[in-house]
């Protein structure tokens, strides 16, 4: 066999080895158009690694609660919806890729949740934590159940040192948000109306991105 013969066929078996273990998971087992087009672009591999590792950070996130449950439905959503829109086109999947990279990266992403007080659906309220720009953390407090229109406070800002966050209304109302493993306990202060203070407990079969209220 002459050298360049040879040379050939090694290149091949590397660019194979490679494919095969490209990604994070086996490209020898790609199973639909996605999949195939993340093992054909080297770009896509990297992307598709880079968030593997970010995605098992998260679920390794010490003191979060139920965390790692609502984070395992979180992507499985994610993956349908990157399937089902994206299939196997390499620009629309880079994009998506950049999109949720940024997303799993947010600092404080481990407080995201519904958290409920008193019997929602039927009655109470619920309070929808998600990852807002520049670090700080989106709360919006809703009546249960949720007809559209009925949002009694939203707010943003960092989480201060021992886990707090304050959220100013205007004039003197500023109300405090104390975090805890899947729990918030709010405190009124003076002149605030309505009254919103208690505990709220993270549901893990929730998702704060549901836009017509707890089923």
């Amino acid at each position: 066999m002459r050298p360049s013969t040879r040379f050939a066929l090694a290149a091949l078996c590397f660019a194979s080895a490679g494919l095969t273990s490209a990604a994070s998971f086996d490209c020898a087992k790609a199973g639909n158009a996605t999949e195939k087009a993340i093992c054909a672009d080297p770009g896509l591999s990297r992307q598709d690694e880079a968030l593997a590792a970010l995605y098992q950070r998260q679920l390794e996130m010490p003191d979060a609660g139920q965390w790692g449950t609502i984070l395992r439905r979180d992507q499985r959503d994610w993956i349908a919806v990157r399937n089902r829109e994206c299939k196997g086109n390499a620009e629309c999947l880079k994009q998506d890729y950049q999109r949720r990279i940024a997303y799993l990266s947010h600092p404080l992403l481990q407080w995201m949740g519904r958290y409920v007080q008193g019997k929602c659906p039927h009655e109470g309220r619920f309070l929808d934590v998600t990852p807002g720009d520049a670090g700080q953390l989106d709360v919006e407090i809703y009546i249960c159940p949720n007809p559209r229109g009925n949002m009694l406070l939203q707010g943003r800002n960092v989480l201060e040192a021992g886990q707090r966050l304050r959220v100013a209304e205007g004039g003197r109302c500023t109300r405090t948000f104390q975090f805890a493993a899947d729990r918030i306990t709010v405190a009124d202060g003076a002149e605030c109306t309505p009254a919103l203070k208690g505990v709220y407990v993270r549901d893990p079969r929730r998702s704060p991105f549901e836009l017509e209220g707890v089923k």
